[in-house]
């Protein structure tokens, strides 16, 4: 490899020291991996039991006899919650077994018990030495270490995984980290088990419902009422004039009481409709539908309606809370819009990265002619408007969000402090208070800073807004509370109309002046959180609105163990000019005027072939005399991407000789590639001087 000539040679490291820590961090690395692997096909083959749908008993013992193949520990168990209790489930290995009459203790009670109730991992390394440990009834074997994880749906802890040995020190931090992903993956896949269950055994409710008959309305009931209690929809029959017949547990509980007239279960707008549905509907038929509603209680639902007409008299209502059901069909549809149009938004963004930069590249060529200053004054006009035009095209590949989040670790307080000391000028001078609360220990999170901080920005801005010239206040609070950080942006404004609620992260729908917004802001916000997943809503207090933000939390003590590489493009020396240097160029661009700006940048300095294709670039290769190949990744016949590997396949040598020209970085599919060849690029739209400095940096290293 050819080096610069002023360059100075690095020292090394001692041999045997680089040898220890590589070894050691390639263990390390392989444990990791060979865990992970295991797990992965753990849960793999337990998601085909969910599947499948095999009964919980059966799903119970599936997952102890995973626990015992992948912790290689000697026993393990399942313990699930039951009211103020918890109780075994299935276990494996020489401790105890569930017997007729089943092993249960108190929340709280034992390590079981302990980690059950605070939701939280427990690591028990000397069993004789800890207050929690206590031995089960049963129990004929020596315990020596312990470790629990619960098992999860959302922040509640249903069920606990009970990890046992007879040895001291047995299970470290990288067991808890391991099977505590274990615990929340196990707690999706049995809630999904359970809802199975439930829903098959509601439907059936249901159906057994829908098939009562007037002359057999009172026998039916008697039977069917155990049935109809257990069901976590809410039932009830009332006659024409109002008066309930009957009603179930779930909505007596809902209630409070036993209601007499429909009006004392629905609100009057809901009950009111429904009465004027019965003139059309006929005996044994049924008619459904879906609104919002209030029960008598004050709860606030989304309620799924089916009125059936059971007789000229008497009128069977069943209403189904679909509120969580909704909620996420919105937010699927949500990301389903958003990423459509990303991926509309990234093509058009190419596109206008192609048509910038020769417009900036020649540009910048015409501005180094002896220009009047009227004709210089011109120009610097369309130079700003072009760079005006790449930071418009920069936000567009944002909101796009091919670009995967760069994740580090850091305090969320550190951004909090630097963003609310960045409003407070603003602010003051508007009349707005801005208080933020500050938390008293370190909110640890692994997310891209960048993208958090824009959130934050876009929040406060809109906070702004809302309140508009009017004095107010504007309240920033975050807490770590079950795994997450809670983050909250509130503002004394006039909160946020209901009829535009379901719209608001819409892209590009805006409720501000055409010249004040473009209806992309929250849009990315929500893209954002749920690249780093999280959850994101908005809603009114009385008083104003609140944003609330929700993403993972890390520990305090743990570090970020990545570093995002840096782009190239640094400027370079002339050093290679001056010494008038002619080395050899291959430039390989589909964009006929980019070609031709880059022949005309660099051709001064150097032998440059224009190249239109990468089919044509390739069938040159064989000459063997290129120092340089620059190409786009994105061209019709053969991209830079296939270039590359073709060429490196043909002439190995040429691995060190490719950079790429790219208005794509966001894409991940670019990004890795880049990544995982190391090779230099340049992003449009760029500048001639960009062009110049990179060329020269790598005929210098190469």
């Amino acid at each position: 490899m050819k080096k610069c000539t002023s360059g100075l040679k690095a020292p090394f490291d001692s041999s045997s020291d680089r040898e220890r820590i590589l070894l050691d961090l390639l263990k390390k690395a392989t444990d990791f991996y060979e865990d992970t692997i295991g797990i992965l096909s753990s849960i793999f083959e337990l998601s085909e039991h969910v599947r499948r749908g095999t009964p919980e008993g059966e799903f119970h013992a599936r997952i102890v006899q995973a626990l015992i193949r992948e912790s290689r520990c000697e026993n393990a168990s399942i313990f699930m919650v039951e009211g103020n209790r918890v109780a075994l489930k299935a276990a494996a290995g020489a401790a105890i077994k569930p017997g007729p009459e089943g092993v249960s203790m108190e929340m709280g009670e034992g390590v079981a018990g302990k980690c059950a109730l605070e939701g939280r991992p427990i690591l028990v390394q000397d069993a004789g030495e800890s207050d929690c440990f206590k031995e089960m009834p049963g129990t004929k074997v020596k315990i020596g270490s312990i470790l629990c994880v619960p098992i999860k749906e959302g922040e509640r802890a249903f069920g606990v995984l009970n990890l046992s040995h007879s040895s001291t020190y047995f299970f470290d931090a990288h067991s808890l980290r391991v099977f505590e992903l274990m615990g929340l993956l196990v707690g999706q896949m049995l809630t999904l088990v359970h809802l199975s269950s439930l829903f098959q055994r509601r439907d059936h409710d249901l159906q057994n419902l829908l098939k009562l008959k007037d002359e057999s309305l009172r026998t039916v009931s008697e039977c069917y009422k155990s049935v109809v209690d257990s069901s976590e929809d809410m039932i009830f029959i009332f006659s024409a004039g109002g008066a309930v017949a009957f009603c179930n547990q779930r909505l007596l509980a809902a209630l409070g009481r036993v209601p007499a007239q429909i009006g004392d279960i629905l609100d009057l707008d809901t009950a009111e409709d429904i009465r004027r549905q019965l003139p059309r509907i006929l005996p044994g038929q049924s008619r459904d539908f879906e609104m919002p509603v209030t029960v008598g209680s004050g709860e606030s639902i989304i309620g799924q309606f089916l009125v059936k007409r059971l007789s000229t008299e008497q009128v069977l209502v069943v209403v189904r809370d679909v509120t969580a059901r909704r909620r996420m069909d919105q937010r699927a549809m949500q990301t389903e819009k958003l990423t459509s149009l990303g991926l509309l938004t990234s093509g058009i963004a190419h596109e206008l990265n192609n048509r910038l930069t020769p417009i900036l590249g020649f540009a910048d060529l015409i501005n180094a002619a002896d220009l009047s200053p009227q004709n210089q004054k011109r120009l610097g006009v369309i130079i700003n408007a072009a760079d005006s035009a790449k930071h418009i095209v920069e936000s567009l590949l944002k909101f796009s969000r091919n670009k995967p989040p760069e994740k580090i670790v850091f305090d969320l307080r550190d951004i909090i402090r630097r963003t609310v000391s960045l409003y407070l000028p603003t602010v003051k001078k508007r009349g707005i208070t801005l208080d933020c609360e500050d938390h008293p220990e370190p909110l640890m999170v692994r997310a891209d800073m960048n993208c958090i901080e824009q959130v934050l920005v876009n929040f406060i801005n809109n906070a702004i807004d809302a309140i508009d010239d009017k004095p107010g206040c504007i309240s920033l609070t975050a807490r770590r509370s079950e795994g997450h950080v809670h983050l909250a942006i509130e503002d004394t404004g006039p909160g946020i109309p209901e009829e535009i609620m379901t719209k608001i992260f819409d892209p590009f729908f805006t409720t501000k002046a055409r010249d004040k917004g473009t209806g992309l802001g929250l849009s990315i916000c929500y893209g954002i959180i749920s690249d780093h997943k999280g959850e994101i809503s908005l809603e009114n207090t009385g008083n104003g609105a609140v944003a609330r933000i929700k993403i993972p939390a890390m520990a305090a003590d743990k570090h970020d163990e990545g570093t995002v590489a840096a782009e190239v493009g640094e400027p370079g020396r002339e050093g290679i000019m001056e010494q008038g240097r002619r080395s050899t160029i291959m430039v390989v661009e589909d964009e006929e005027d980019l070609l031709e700006l880059m022949v005309d940048t660099l051709s001064p300095f150097y032998e440059v072939s224009p190249f239109s294709n990468g089919q044509l670039a390739f069938d040159h290769l064989d000459e063997g005399r290129w120092e340089l190949i620059i190409s786009d990744l994105r061209m019709p016949v053969m991209d830079g991407m296939d270039l590359y590997r073709t060429a490196v396949e043909a002439h190995p040598r040429l691995k060190k000789k490719f950079m790429f020209i790219t208005g794509d970085t966001y894409d991940f599919q670019v990004k890795e590639f880049l990544e995982t060849t190391g090779a230099a690029y340049l992003r449009k739209p760029f500048r001639i001087k960009d062009l110049r400095d990179i060329v020269q940096k790598q005929l210098c290293e190469g």
